[in-house]
């Protein structure tokens, strides 16, 4: 075996443990696509197409050994699919990122969110058309919820009721989905695109001075609007959700904006510091220093919408429109 060859299944199956790891641990999960991303930037976009397509199956293997065997029922069906819809979403998204190279930033993050939405789509249908698999699910969930949570919001709210408490938050959770995800896409292409482009010196620059088309906010502004509109229409409940996916996504959207306004203004007191580094920074600052993950979370959409109406990067050249 030639020692390129050599070098590159090691690099690969190290890569694959990293994944699995990341994979396995809480939040990191949604970055578990990034290290494979990188193999395509020293090995090609094909083997990084494989790479991934081998890790989702390692991670369905152990899902499957984990379960003691394929799924025999239709409840346990659902619940496999459940278990591997992140998986399976994110490693889709990750081979759509790769594939749609050459393609405007934009439409290439919405495109990259299309499987993940079908997934979502066609696993809820499952689940929702069969009304006694539903309310079994929900009992599952019910008493999960109860045995982790129960005592707790017992003492706190002591005439909550269960039932309730439990719909409320499968709800939020799909409510909020599809932005969680993107988050993680975003995440990984970025880290991908970094490493690609590492030895670009205009890479930083293009950073820098990236920017949405100025009339993509609209997509923002009716989103939320649509929001605020919906507390005071009676719907079914499936049009809130995917209303309040739909703006997270938006809100993600100009929280890049956001980013490439403030790594901007660092750059103009630091010319040598690189986008990653601050991007680490405020990942570390928006999920672990209480009070100012706030100030992330939310000031860096809300700056991304202001960059629409004032120049707040003062570069003094033209932003670049990666429509």
């Amino acid at each position: 075996m030639a020692d390129g060859k050599r070098r590159a299944i090691i690099e690969g199956l190290v890569l694959v443990v990293i994944s699995t790891l990341l994979a396995r641990v809480g939040v990191a999960q949604l970055i578990f696509i990034a290290p494979l991303l990188l193999f395509a930037v020293s090995h090609g976009r094909k083997n990084a197409i494989l790479l991934i397509v081998l890790e989702f199956l390692l991670l369905t293997a152990i899902n499957l050994a984990m379960s003691e065997g394929l799924p025999s029922t239709k409840e346990e069906w659902a619940l496999f699919l459940i278990v591997l819809y992140i998986p399976l979403s994110l490693s889709a998204a990750g081979i759509t990122w790769l594939v749609t190279s050459g393609m405007g930033l934009m439409k290439r993050l919405f495109v990259s969110l299309l499987l993940p939405a079908i997934f979502l789509g066609a696993i809820s249908a499952f689940i929702v058309t069969d009304r006694a698999l539903s309310s079994l699910l929900f009992e599952e969930f019910r008493n999960a919820f109860a045995v982790m949570l129960g005592p707790v919001f017992g003492e706190l709210f002591p005439s909550i009721d269960m039932d309730v408490l439990s719909y409320i938050v499968i709800v939020g959770i799909l409510s909020f989905l599809m932005p969680v995800l993107f988050c993680g896409v975003c995440a990984s292409a970025f880290i991908y695109e970094t490493a690609k482009h590492s030895r670009e010196s205009e890479w930083e620059e293009a950073v820098m001075r990236f920017s949405f088309p100025s009339d993509a906010v609209w997509g923002f502004i009716i989103s939320w609007a649509l929001v605020l509109l919906l507390r005071f229409v009676s719907v079914p409940v499936a049009v809130p959700v995917i209303v309040l996916n739909a703006a997270g996504v938006w809100t993600v959207i100009y929280a890049i904006q956001g980013f490439s306004i403030v790594y901007a203004r660092v750059r103009k007191h630091s010319s040598n510091v690189r986008s990653m580094t601050v991007l680490i920074v405020l990942l570390l600052l928006g999920t672990v220093v209480p009070g100012i993950n706030f100030i992330v979370l939310f000031g860096l959409p809300l700056l991304g919408v202001l960059g629409n109406f004032f120049d707040l990067k003062k570069l003094g050249v033209e932003n670049e429109d990666h429509s």
